[in-house]
């Protein structure tokens, strides 16, 4: 354990699971005051990942929170805020993507899916900027996604929700640097976790794979490293940029 992230208090979306778990938990070990996540519906894998935030010493909290509905993202925010007296980061990375053609996609999907991915972090963020200007400053980190950089041919409405994300993430940054407030995307690529290991064992999923220069998927370390250097105080003149973690699949501008 190193203290890269000491003293820092930490909200992570969807931090129950996959890559935010592992954001989670590379926050605690690198000597974060509190890690907070958010969960819909998997309360047990929630609870796993606090009691491995515990074990770090870190501070641990979990809330169910929908991240479309805004008065449920205010009852979060303020509870951490009143618990720990301000927010130093967050990490918008709650998200969700359904496989199909364009053709396939329907209204209700395209719909929910903009909500959850982009309208989202868009709320989440709005109810933290004004805990972050009165502190003096903060980060924002969104998940975003390579297809959002190439156009995910089969993920349509996923990938036009992080590419929104993307510019999301540029307009924030220019609004936030004023206010010490530095905002940046990562985009990964193929990642192995429990949600996509069945996708990379399936055709589709190898296909992607060979798309990578280095022929393999990345590990959720990969992403978790990037997440902890842009919350650190080591990281000071990036904002408003996109590290993409996609083993040579797309090459970023």
């Amino acid at each position: 354990m190193t203290d890269r992230l000491k003293g820092k208090v930490c909200l992570i979306t969807g931090g129950g699971r996959g890559l935010g778990k592992a954001m989670a938990l590379a926050f605690a070990q690198e000597g974060a005051k509190a890690v907070a996540i958010s969960y819909v519906s998997n309360e047990a894998y929630a609870e796993e990942t606090c009691e491995a935030i515990r074990e770090t010493g870190s501070t641990a909290y979990m809330t169910a929170v929908e991240v479309t509905d805004r008065e449920s993202i205010k009852s979060w925010v303020n509870h951490i805020i009143d618990a720990e007296g301000h927010i130093d980061v967050l990490v918008n990375n709650a998200g969700i993507n359904r496989q199909g053609p364009i053709d396939t996609v329907t209204e209700a999907d395209w719909d929910e899916i903009m909500a959850v991915n982009l309208k989202g972090p868009f709320m989440v963020s709005q109810e933290v900027l004004p805990d972050m200007v009165d502190s003096g400053g903060g980060r924002i980190i969104n998940i975003a996604s390579v297809s959002g950089l190439y156009g995910g041919p089969t993920t349509a409405h996923y990938a036009a929700s992080k590419a929104g994300l993307i510019s999301l993430t540029q307009v924030l940054a220019r609004w936030g640097a004023e206010h010490n407030i530095m905002v940046n995307s990562i985009s990964p690529g193929i990642i192995e976790t429990d949600l996509t290991r069945e996708e990379l064992a399936s055709g589709g999923g190898a296909g992607v794979v060979a798309l990578t220069l280095l022929k393999r998927p990345g590990q959720v370390e990969d992403v978790a490293s990037i997440a902890v250097m842009l919350s650190s105080d080591e990281q000071n003149y990036m904002t408003g940029q996109t590290i993409s973690p996609n083993g040579g699949s797309y090459f970023t501008d």
